[in-house]
């Protein structure tokens, strides 16, 4: 889990998901890492220790909004055996019994909760082939381990997606604290203010900056910029 902070990339950072995982008695592991309200579902990421096959099915289904799991992860922050979260629908359902065929078929759902100006959450899933397995064992021992791994892995996320995001859009400072103050709710006239300029150059600034990130507008700049954690 120290070394989660410094991988370079998803390869690493899965193979260390994967001893870490095996290290607390799980076959497999998966972590997720979406926004909430992601209704066309581009922002999740996932990093998988288990069979492939079962997130390209999820996928190819689009069961995001139907996934009991990721609903539990969205409202509570306690770590919790996946049997526990009741299944409420015949797709909340399949979608178990997917799980259960590809190595889930006992769980432990860990969210990693979205910090106070981040809108990502996060979620890590640990299985075992064997029904019952981490029911009967309790989660007492796996908790603190547990939940330490998950927000490893949340702030990676979070990390590398900002990383990504100032290269691609090259996203420097200044642009920051514009989006910021546009964040928080500042006007143009209070933004020129703040930083020293006119309001005619905070809209030019914004309109090359909207370019450059694909948004429409400067509010959709400022969600996108703290859905990457860039403020």
């Amino acid at each position: 889990m120290q070394s989660v902070a410094e991988a370079h990339d998803e390869v690493e950072v899965v193979e260390l998901l994967a001893n870490a995982a095996a290290c607390m008695g799980a076959e497999s592991a998966a972590f997720v890492s979406f926004v909430r309200d992601d209704g066309l579902h581009e922002s999740f990421r996932f990093l998988l220790a288990c069979d492939a096959v079962w997130c390209h099915e999820y996928q190819r289904r689009a069961w995001y909004s139907d996934d009991a799991w990721l609903q539990y992860a969205q409202r509570h922050s306690e770590p919790v055996v996946a049997s526990a979260i009741p299944l409420r629908t015949r797709k909340q359902q399949e979608l178990a019994d997917l799980a259960h065929t590809y190595g889930f078929a006992s769980a432990v759902i860990v969210p990693a909760p979205a910090a106070a100006s981040v809108s990502r959450v996060g979620v890590l899933c640990l299985g075992s082939s064997s029904s019952g397995y981490f029911e009967s064992g309790g989660l007492g021992p796996l908790r603190v381990a547990a939940r330490a791994l998950s927000m490893e892995l949340h702030e990676w996320w979070i990390a590398r997606l900002k990383r990504e995001m100032i290269i691609k859009a090259g996203v420097t400072a200044e642009d920051l604290a514009l989006l910021h103050l546009e964040r928080t709710g500042h006007g143009t006239k209070a933004i020129a203010s703040s930083l020293n300029t006119t309001a005619a150059a905070v809209n030019s600034r914004f309109q090359r900056l909207n370019q450059r990130l694909g948004v429409p507008n400067r509010k959709s700049a400022a969600t996108l910029a703290a859905e990457y954690g860039l403020i």
